[in-house]
């Protein structure tokens, strides 16, 4: 358990897959902290918290050609000067 008190609040901070979760637990009451710190973890290990994979980004060569070009194409059919 990594739990710690600042003031009257526990919080919790440990390592999951090389980054660090540290969070307020919002209670003044240990025993709550720690029950809440043990479904932050279940919650991680069943994938269902924010810290997924990060999804690669996509090159910008790829974006102008898939989602931009198309678009200006359309928007700007009738006006060849901005088209250009």
């Amino acid at each position: 358990m990594a739990l710690y008190k600042r003031g009257e609040i526990w919080f919790y901070r440990f390592m999951w897959k090389g980054k660090l979760v540290r969070k307020s637990t919002k209670q003044g009451n240990k025993r709550v902290a720690e029950q809440i710190e043990a479904a932050q973890r279940t919650a991680l290990a069943k994938g269902e918290a924010g810290l997924r994979d990060q999804v690669q980004a996509p090159v910008l060569r790829a974006f102008a050609d898939r989602e931009f070009i198309p678009f200006v194409e359309s928007r700007f059919k009738d006006k060849p000067k901005t088209l250009e």
